[in-house]
């Protein structure tokens, strides 16, 4: 399969946090036209995201369960008031750095008359960040909190924008597609959908059914408290739990202790919200199997959907496992195809030895 062609799919999907049923009709799409026949179960959950699930090999009694998940949703921005002269004031969805914005592309995705508060991912109008010029800038007009944010429409009056833009129309950057030099792609959304792709890649390179069956969830909420992946938890209690999300790549300025390099194959965490056990075995079994991984250590907690997992229920087993990604939360993403393939293999590899794993 062309990874390129599989993300520019996947970061093509529409996904603010919170409005995650936007996706539904583009993620539908790409299970079509690529992981056809691969799941046997394909679902929505009450929260916007997506539930795949891959039997088990035919066997008497309940098979046990593992759950995959990755967050489909995609930080962004929602109006919040519209001004005279077709400008637009927002918040943010989810940790965006506020000091990147000015001048920055967006979409404001527009309801529909006859549903205006259900949006759509083909209904949208362009808007440009207010950004003044540095000749200009002082402590009073600098525009880096989002208090003196404004997106300029390009609309004439607050009366016409109204006609299709209210207040919590949400925005995402314009997704700008780029393939740079050594197998590099950057576009915004990267966080998480690389990992989406990389989990449904990894089902797809099953040769034979799983002694457990598979729960892959693409998950709502991660950026604005998790409740996709706590809901979903609670649902599947998997006998245990493999999160995939992306981590700072080691670049000048991030430190070693808090990142991984990218081309070096995924990164495996130890923390406080990640079981010990399930780690080592994963592991050791991608050194049997020759996949490089990176080890590294979150103390207290990772920031992903394994924090919430772990403690979902009567508590599940849980391993992370991340991608490297440069430009974390702006909208120059940066990942490496390379690194997906690593990491579908490794997961691929957990599938086929879930038996193994649970003993």
């Amino acid at each position: 399969m062309n990874i390129k062609k599989l993300l520019r799919q996947f970061f093509d999907i529409v996904s603010p946090s919170g409005y995650e049923y936007m996706a539904k009709t583009q993620i539908q799409k790409i299970i079509d036209e690529n992981f056809d026949g691969v799941f046997d179960e394909v679902s929505c959950d009450k929260f916007g995201g997506f539930h795949l699930i891959k039997k088990a090999l035919p066997k008497t009694g309940n098979p046990k369960k593992i759950m995959f998940d990755a967050h489909i949703d995609q930080i962004g921005l929602v109006v919040t008031e519209i001004l005279d002269g077709g400008f637009l004031r927002v918040k943010a969805l989810g940790g965006i750095n506020k000091n990147i914005l000015p001048a920055s592309e967006f979409y404001v995705y527009t309801y529909q008359k006859d549903e205006p508060f259900v949006f759509s991912a083909d209904s949208k109008i362009p808007a440009i960040a207010v950004s003044v010029p540095p000749h200009l800038k002082n402590l009073k007009n600098s525009n880096s909190e989002f208090e003196n944010l404004y997106l300029d429409s390009g609309y004439d009056s607050k009366e016409e924008l109204e006609k299709i833009v209210r207040i919590g129309s949400p925005v995402v950057f314009k997704p700008q597609f780029l393939s740079l030099e050594n197998d590099l792609v950057s576009c915004c959304g990267s966080d998480d959908k690389v990992c989406a792709a990389v989990m449904m890649l990894a089902a797809k390179s099953v040769k034979n059914a799983p002694e457990a069956e598979v729960h892959m969830v693409l998950s709502a909420g991660e950026e604005t408290g998790s409740p996709g992946a706590g809901t979903a938890a609670f649902k599947i209690q998997p006998d245990f739990a493999v999160v995939l999300d992306v981590d700072f790549s080691r670049d000048p300025g991030i430190d070693a202790a808090v990142s991984i390099e990218m081309g070096k194959g995924p990164g495996v965490t130890y923390s406080a919200a990640t079981n010990i056990k399930l780690t080592k075995k994963i592991i050791n079994l991608a050194q049997s199997k020759k996949i490089p991984v990176q080890i590294n250590a979150n103390p207290a907690s990772t920031s992903t959907n394994a924090d919430i997992i772990q403690i979902t229920g009567e508590g599940i087993p849980c391993a992370l496992v991340s991608v490297p990604l440069k430009n974390m939360h702006t909208q120059s993403e940066i990942c490496l195809a390379q690194d997906i393939k690593k990491t579908a293999g490794l997961i691929c590899e957990i599938i086929e030895n879930a038996g193994e794993l649970m003993r």
